[in-house]
This record gives C-alpha cells, sequence and structure tokens, in this order.
C-alpha cells in the first residue's frame, strides 16, 4: 500500500516580499532547493511551486481581493511528499530551504485522498 501524502505549506511574514533576493541570491536559493529535492527524492513527489502574493478568496456569491493584508503569515507556497507518517513528513520539512528564511514555517497537513 502506497503511504500517505502530505502537503508542505510554506508560510513567510508579510514583509519577505519587500526585500526581493538578488540574482546571485536566487541562484543560491534555487541550489538548495535542488539539493533538498534530491536528499528526499522517493519522497517529495511534487516540487510545487511558489504563490504570489495577490490573489482572490471566493465565497458563496461573492469574490474579493485577497489575501487578507492584516495576515500575520502569508501562504507562500507548497510542495507535496510521500511519506510512511506525519512524523516523517516533519523530518523532511525541517531540512526545508524556505525555512532560512526569518520568520517563515512550515504547516505539515496530512491529504485525505478523497
Amino acid at each position: 500500500m502506497a503511504h500517505p501524502k502530505f502537503l508542505l505549506a510554506y508560510r513567510n511574514p508579510p514583509e519577505a516580499d519587500a526585500h526581493p533576493p538578488s540574482a546571485a541570491e536566487m541562484q543560491q536559493i534555487y541550489a538548495q532547493w535542488v539539493a533538498w529535492k534530491e536528499k528526499f527524492k522517493n519522497e517529495i513527489v511534487d516540487l510545487g511551486d511558489g504563490l504570489k502574493p495577490a490573489g482572490r478568496v471566493v465565497r458563496a456569491g461573492s469574490t474579493t481581493d485577497g489575501p487578507w493584508v492584516e495576515a500575520k503569515e502569508v501562504l507562500g507556497g507548497y510542495s507535496i511528499v510521500q511519506a510512511a507518517n506525519i512524523e516523517r513528513a516533519v523530518e523532511i520539512s525541517k531540512s526545508c530551504p524556505v525555512l532560512a528564511m526569518p520568520g517563515a514555517s512550515v504547516e505539515v497537513r496530512e491529504l485525505a485522498g478523497y
């Protein structure tokens, strides 16, 4: 039986977008992500992507701009891992390059598999 899948949701403080990295810093960051993917190549099934700051919030009957400015953390990106259990998914997330950013966090959630 296949292991469960987990969403790693990357949360950044809102001010993180105010100081974009230089081209050289971007190359270093990219190399860190490639190394992390290689280290856990059997468990990271989708490296995911970053999310742009703007978006829309849809509710029954309405659509508004979002995410909200008053948020303490902004959902900045995601990855999906397939691991034996949540403890293993947490171990994988502990070496995620996003955690190098001050104030960043990784939320680990098991996918329901509907």
